[in-house]
């Protein structure tokens, strides 16, 4: 810096004004219809949302969020895949330069791309921004969840058996024997598409070679219904590990579906295997 630069106007950014919110319309918010979509009025509105800084950001922005994000015109990024920090890969969706042409996209085109493909989205406020700077990020779950529940809270039947407790997604792990009931997951519960990602990270990443998975019921629990994993606790060293693990299998899910991994006196024989699930 020269000696008088300190003198010289500086340019400064203003950010673009929250243009007002159209009203809702009745019938499911994440509908794919195609005349919806590409919307540039969104476009801009999200542009806006996101300068608004992350500890600004409350129900109410999330809310907004919500309305704006799915049919907003958003622009590819290239390559269209990245990497996120978490090791999952994600479709980059950016706001696209101000004044610049671009090939027009909404996430309610792509979303149910992403789901067969395994992959998550994220929003990124300007194609320059580096991958960890996303403004939000969907898991392959909460896409699924948009696309089959018109909800980012996941499965309604989860949500009402689950209304009071705190937090999201929680790991069981079983330890005392008493009545339940197991069986194949149903495509509802467990989508073909989601087994096939499913079973990907766990062979892939986990190393199982023929993952498995049970669904297991049980009226003492909440919610009632849970994904049993083809996974021991004895597999693992620590607590730690136990829950980093589980986490990671999270992202496969909707909000507040809950896991489990098998109990030490089950074979995995007695299980379904994710390949079958996924052939439905």
């Amino acid at each position: 810096m020269g000696l008088f630069d300190f003198l010289r106007p500086k340019t400064v950014a203003v950010p673009p004004s929250l243009p007002p919110r159209a009203p809702r319309s009745d019938g499911p918010r994440f509908p794919v219809v195609r005349e919806r979509m590409f919307d540039l009025s969104l476009t801009r509105r999200l542009e806006a949302l996101f300068h608004i800084p992350a500890p600004q950001r409350d129900d109410g922005w999330h809310d907004d969020f919500f309305d704006t994000m799915w049919n907003a015109s958003v622009e590819l990024a290239d390559p269209q895949e990245f990497t996120g920090p978490d090791g999952f890969r994600y479709l980059r969706l950016n706001v696209p330069r101000p004044d610049a042409p671009f090939e027009s996209q909404s996430l309610a085109n792509l979303a149910r791309i992403c789901v067969e493909r395994g992959s998550g989205a994220a929003f990124f406020a300007s194609p320059d921004d580096p991958a960890d700077a996303a403004q939000y990020v969907f898991s392959l779950g909460k896409l699924d969840s948009l696309l089959r529940y018109d909800s980012w809270n996941g499965d309604p039947v989860d949500e009402a058996e689950s209304a009071g407790l705190q937090g999201g997604h929680r790991a069981t792990i079983l330890t005392e024997a008493h009545r339940i009931m197991t069986g194949a997951p149903s495509a509802d519960f467990l989508p073909p598409p989601v087994a096939q990602a499913l079973a990907g990270y766990m062979t892939g990443t986990l190393g199982i070679t023929d993952p498995r998975v049970q669904l297991l019921v049980d009226a003492k629990l909440r919610p009632t219904r849970n994904l049993v994993i083809g996974i021991r606790r004895s597999q693992y060293e620590s607590e730690q590990d136990v829950a980093d693990a589980m986490q990671r299998l999270f992202w496969y899910m909707p909000p507040l579906r809950s896991l489990m991994l098998m109990p030490e006196d089950w074979s995995e024989s007695d299980m379904t295997r994710l390949a079958d699930l996924s052939a439905r």
